[in-house]
């Protein structure tokens, strides 16, 4: 369900920008980012986790700067930054031996901290690249182009990144989960 709530900016941004523009676009991804985050809040019993609160923090920001300045390159200065902070966060993570991944997943899988670290490395590519194809399709392509893949083209890019990580880590899961989905 939170999965399905956080895809309403997404979709409420890709109506309106086709049908009153990007800058309108801006404004509908912020009252919905801000709708579904007061949803997420009284669903955690008024909790955010970090990135959470990145995300929150950075689309009022970024559409805010979009809106009051009536510039869409604040807006499309959104994506790239958030994907940036989150690979280096990652990064970061691994190298102080304390991987997010971890954190994250640890009731899905049982690696070693090597295991953990490399999985954390390689989410970290994973969203440097993504930042790379956001700021490429902001920058370089058309709107309709960049509210595509805003929208979503990444989806594919993610679902394909996703399950290679499970194909790969299958021989990781952990063995509890296996043991709850048998009875």
């Amino acid at each position: 369900m939170k999965a399905l709530l956080d895809f309403v900016p997404l979709i409420a941004f890709f109506i309106v920008a086709r049908t009153q523009g990007i800058l309108a676009a801006a404004g509908a991804l912020l009252i919905a980012t801000i709708v579904v985050y007061a949803i997420h809040f009284i669903r955690q019993k008024g909790k955010f986790d970090k990135q959470q609160w990145v995300v929150l923090l950075l689309t009022i920001v970024f559409c805010g700067g979009t809106l009051l300045l009536r510039d869409d390159i604040y807006l499309r200065w959104k994506s790239p930054i958030i994907n940036g902070i989150f690979a280096l966060t990652l990064l970061v993570s691994a190298a102080i031996n304390k991987p997010l991944m971890q954190l994250a997943m640890k009731e899905v899988f049982t690696l070693t901290l090597s295991g953990w670290k490399k999985l954390t490395v390689a989410w970290a590519l994973f969203f440097a690249f993504m930042g790379v194809l956001h700021y490429i399709t902001a920058f370089t392509m058309s709107d309709e182009a960049w509210i595509n893949f805003k929208t979503y083209g990444w989806i594919p890019i993610m679902l394909v990144f996703v399950i290679a990580q499970f194909a790969l880590l299958k021989k990781h899961i952990n063995p509890a989960l296996t043991d709850k989905t048998a009875k």
